[in-house]
């Protein structure tokens, strides 16, 4: 007979993104899955009387978020990468990637996962770049450093093989002559090394419940189609998922009309890469053909509301797409974009609807825009019906936030506090697959202040390190810049950036 572990005492309970009320209940925990809700005060049987307890009387329950895309090796980005154009973002992030050992990864992917814990982000997908191959010691770190701390993490390492000028619209024989010798002069490794690292990660494939590995080329307008057609074989072979950032700036649509027939999605789908497993990261430039084609292979979409303002790369058709019926999560992406809330991600959602000035019927309400933190991130990582929500049989993913505090009093209606006022500032706990892992407000497995004084180290650390390329790029900056601004101002075959008249 299974017996409760662990229960949640006296706690306002938000069963989903569908409920009408929040009846305050014990939550019994065993194992790794929420086992019962009873009313406190509820005659028990003998056996449960001793289990451990967490007295939750001034809390709200929620299913713990999902955080569908971000990228752990940005974690000491905080504040250092300004917004500018997609394809400039990438000039200056590339050149603050000095190489780190193994410990380096781990300190940095655990950092990455503290931040999340504590805006009450039980789950995410980690789109994780490791220089121009990733390493199998990197990424065992950073699967070592999720375990450790106690967050389900999905990873899906970042691989490109075509150079960054390549990458984009517009002619590299324009650039200054040095310039065009420094980027013609690099080489990629060959795609095989990517499959293999792959491989050599399979064990970690549904590790302790919580850990899972997925294909996560970067961007299919920086791959070979050499390389597509190989990630395509291996994801049929292993039955595995593919994340991949797709339409997210106007200059990717342009190189699918250069390019690839003029559809991305449709160059995707050529290698079976369009389904319920792929997700595709922004999809702010797909055309009607792109949306079609997305919604009839079930594909799901990651908004990055806050990351797209950031860097100016327009306003995703989402009222569009969910009319199309596309699942649609929420991603935090870069942290040089912003903090890792996805409360905050929400918000924008919500908000961003309502600028089109064609009335209220598109208009993303509150209860909506948690839907999407929740259950369509659960989708995103094949979790549909097991996370999202809380209730008997479900994984115990559930974080608890502190209704005193001032964002939630006076008190109204529950998902325009949780939407348009909470940030994850009030997170109390958190607990991950029925084990707690942030208890009021602090890790319960990491010493707080070593790991940020390493991480502290490690950036300072890899500041000398930077400061060439970082010299290097600041001269190369203004005639990428000319090049991508200019192929900016041609028309596209969709339109995603605001115009006042």
């Amino acid at each position: 007979m299974t017996y409760p572990t662990l229960c949640i005492r006296g706690a306002e309970v938000l069963a989903d993104a569908r409920a009408a009320t929040t009846p305050r209940r014990d939550i019994w925990i065993a194992g790794d899955r929420i086992f019962a809700l009873t009313e406190p005060g509820a005659p028990l049987p003998a056996a449960w009387h001793d289990v451990p307890a967490i007295e939750a009387a001034h809390c709200l329950a929620i299913p713990g978020l999902v955080n569908a895309h971000c990228h752990s090796y940005a974690a000491l980005l905080h504040g250092t990468v300004p917004g500018a154009p997609l394809d400039l973002f990438v000039l200056e992030a590339m050149s603050r990637r000095a190489p780190r050992d193994a410990r380096g990864h781990y300190v940095v992917a655990q950092l990455h996962a503290l931040e999340l814990l504590k805006h009450g982000i039980t789950a995410h997908l980690d789109h994780v770049r490791d220089g121009p191959l990733p390493t199998v010691a990197a990424l065992d770190a950073t699967f070592r450093a999720y375990r450790d701390i106690g967050i389900r993490a999905t990873v899906a390492p970042m691989y490109d093989d075509r150079i960054y000028p390549d990458s984009m619209p517009i002619d590299r024989t324009q650039l200054p002559p040095a310039v065009q010798e420094r980027w013609g002069g690099m080489a990629k490794p060959a795609p095989e090394g990517y499959f293999e690292m792959m491989d050599a990660l399979a064990g970690w494939r549904g590790k302790d419940g919580r850990l899972d590995l997925m294909l996560g080329v970067d961007g299919p307008q920086r791959c070979t189609l050499r390389l597509l057609e190989m990630t395509g074989a291996y994801a049929e072979k292993h039955a595995m998922g593919l994340h991949t950032h797709l339409l997210e700036a106007k200059s990717q649509l342009q190189m699918a009309s250069q390019d690839t027939g003029g559809s991305l999605v449709a160059l995707l789908d050529r290698y079976g890469l369009v389904g319920p497993r792929s997700s595709f990261a922004h999809f702010v430039w797909g055309t009607e053909r792109d949306m079609a084609l997305a919604a009839e292979r079930g594909v799901n979409v990651v908004h990055n509301p806050h990351s797209n303002l950031h860097l100016g790369s327009g306003l995703q058709p989402t009222a569009r797409l969910l009319a199309m019926g596309i699942n649609i999560a929420l991603g935090t992406d870069s942290a040089s974009c912003g903090a890792a809330s996805l409360l905050d991600q929400a918000r924008l959602r919500s908000l961003l609807s309502r600028v089109h000035g064609t009335g209220e019927a598109p208009w993303i309400r509150e209860r909506a825009a948690f839907h999407a933190a929740t259950v369509g991130g659960a989708r995103v990582l094949g979790l549909q019906g097991e996370l999202g929500a809380i209730a008997p049989g479900l994984r115990a993913d559930i974080a608890l936030i502190n209704t005193r505090g001032l964002e939630w009093r006076p008190r109204g209606d529950v998902f325009s506090h949780l939407v348009m006022y909470e940030t994850g500032a009030n997170v109390r706990d958190v607990i991950v697959a029925g084990q707690p892992v942030l208890r009021d407000g602090r890790a319960v497995a990491v010493n707080e202040a070593d790991l940020l004084a390493e991480a502290e180290a490690l950036l300072a650390a890899e500041a000398p390190l930077n400061a060439p390329h970082q010299a290097q790029t600041a001269a190369e900056r203004p005639a990428f810049a000319a090049l991508i601004e200019a192929a900016l101002r041609e028309p596209a075959a969709a339109e995603r950036f605001v115009r006042l008249a």
